[in-house]
């Protein structure tokens, strides 16, 4: 499977996902191309949960996807999946009967011969009607997303900029979402009868592992719970195959039936001797193969009760849930969102806060903005180096502490593009409210900083009367333009 670097998690939503997904498409090519050079069990296994993989991710982000994934591209994935059903169900039913015929009675693995020769031939047929229209609409499908999956429009307003969604973040909303449906089926899954409800819960399950996979190794607990999510589907996998292999067994003995019939019919009174045909035998076996898929359907029930009731549940929830804290801080660590006002004057009722002296210069360049920062406080000297890109209500905003020797060097090269002005730092709920006092000029602005480009914070009391205009996103307001 393809993987990927922690940096994913910096990236804004759209990129990320396209990243992702294009990783994914690699991915299944790769496996199409291994089934096409060598068409054994383990190739079409491979290539059928590549293609899953694929689809899992396109269908969870489809918003993100937006114009990029056509339908007949996703109707085109859907019918490959789809191809590959029966072969799949018959390679697992024959793989489970060649496994268990050595502890049949001697006089039962007659019926257990017959029934895998017929899941072998099932299977066999099942295959070449696949691979006759597989691999024209996988490869229909990969060339139609190779040229869309890169390109993709954003939309900028023109005071706010462009509206940015942390990639970690918008993982964070889908992982909780999957998290709940999950939830949700695993408790209609209450007796050994429910196979349709667990078929429904090892899907949920399965989408969720499918979606943390790309993330997992950058965050903790990632690996661990995409293991307990596989160890999830492979028993709501067998207790399910249990119930499907049973109605299939029906149908086999159906066949069976109408074979003992017509032989019956063909017998005259003229033939010297009627011997009665393997069918007993047959009939034998299957109903032991019967009994053996009912007690293995028991037997998983007993191990998802064990293992996923109501506490291995809630378990499961605290893991995904830490998980998706984790990516929200991770995701929203390099944005800043910030709205900013001109204002008239300090604020008369201005709150007490931490005041903090500062300067600050810029470095030569136009997309990347580098300043340098030197803080003094209460608290002492502070100083940094950060990285800005964009425009807007949100921004790229990498901060690092950085060493004097350092900043002695560098700070000539701000010569000609410097500010300074005394911050005061004012909490009001749960917003940090930043007036600066320019010192070098006659400007007063209040920023506050947001977790979301669309929330209009509120203006408190004691700020109100000098709020000249909101001006984020105006260039002349700007710290790095207002240098000098």
């Amino acid at each position: 499977m393809a993987t990927f670097d922690g940096g994913l998690l910096d990236e804004d939503e759209l990129r990320g996902a396209r990243i992702v997904a294009l990783g994914l498409l690699r991915d299944a090519d790769a496996e199409h191309t291994r089934l096409l050079e060598s068409p054994d069990r383990d190739a079409l296994h491979d290539f059928r949960v590549a293609v899953r993989r694929l689809r899992t991710w396109l269908r969870a982000q489809s918003g993100a996807l937006e114009g990029s994934v056509p339908r007949a591209a996703r109707r085109d994935l859907r019918r490959v999946a789809r191809a590959t059903n029966a072969s799949r169900d018959a390679e697992v039913f024959a793989e489970w009967l060649d496994a268990t015929r050595p502890t049949l009675k001697p006089g039962h693995r007659t019926g257990a011969n017959w029934l895998l020769a017929q899941v072998t031939s099932r299977k066999e047929k099942a295959d070449a009607r696949a691979m006759d229209d597989l691999s024209e609409r996988f490869t229909r499908a990969r060339e139609v997303l190779e040229e869309r999956l890169p390109v993709y429009r954003q939309v900028h307003h023109l005071e706010n900029g462009r509206r940015i969604i942390p990639f970690g973040g918008a993982m964070a909303t889908l992982i909780r979402a999957h998290a709940t449906a999950l939830t949700r089926r695993l408790d209609q899954v209450r007796d050994p009868a429910d196979s349709e409800e667990a078929h429904r819960g090892r899907i949920a399950g399965k989408r969720l592992r499918y979606l943390l996979e790309p993330v997992a190794p950058h965050v903790a607990g990632g690996t661990e719970t995409v293991t307990q999510l596989k160890a999830l589907q492979d028993t709501l996998g067998d207790f399910h195959d249990a119930h499907v292999w049973l109605e299939a067994l029906r149908t086999h003995h159906e066949r069976q039936g109408r074979e003992e019939s017509r032989l019956l019919a063909r017998v005259d009174v003229s033939d010297d001797m009627i011997r009665p045909p393997k069918a007993n035998r047959q009939r034998a076996g299957l109903l032991a193969i019967a009994e053996a898929l009912r007690g293995r359907a028991r037997e998983r029930f007993e191990d998802f009760q064990r293992d996923w009731g109501r506490h291995g549940l809630a378990q499961l929830h605290e893991a995904i849930d830490a998980i998706a804290r984790e990516l929200e801080q991770h995701g929203a660590r390099d944005v800043e969102i910030e709205r900013k006002y001109l204002l008239s004057a300090l604020p008369l009722d201005m709150p007490q806060g931490d005041v903090v002296s500062m300067e600050q210069g810029y470095l030569p360049g136009e997309r990347l903005i580098e300043r340098l920062r030197r803080e003094v406080s209460a608290g002492g000297e502070h100083l940094t180096r950060t990285v800005k890109a964009g425009s807007g209500i949100a921004r790229t905003e990498i901060d690092e502490a950085t060493t004097r020797g350092v900043f002695d060097a560098m700070w000539p090269l701000t010569s000609g593009r410097r500010v300074s002005k005394r911050r005061h730092r004012i909490s009001d709920g749960s917003l940090t409210w930043e007036i600066d006092e320019f010192t070098d000029r006659d400007l007063i602005m209040a920023e506050v900083e947001l977790n979301d480009t669309s929330l209009q914070p509120e203006m408190p009391a004691w700020l109100k009367p000098v709020v000249v205009r909101e001006v984020t996103g105006e260039p002349e307001y700007v710290n790095a333009n207002l240098a000098r």
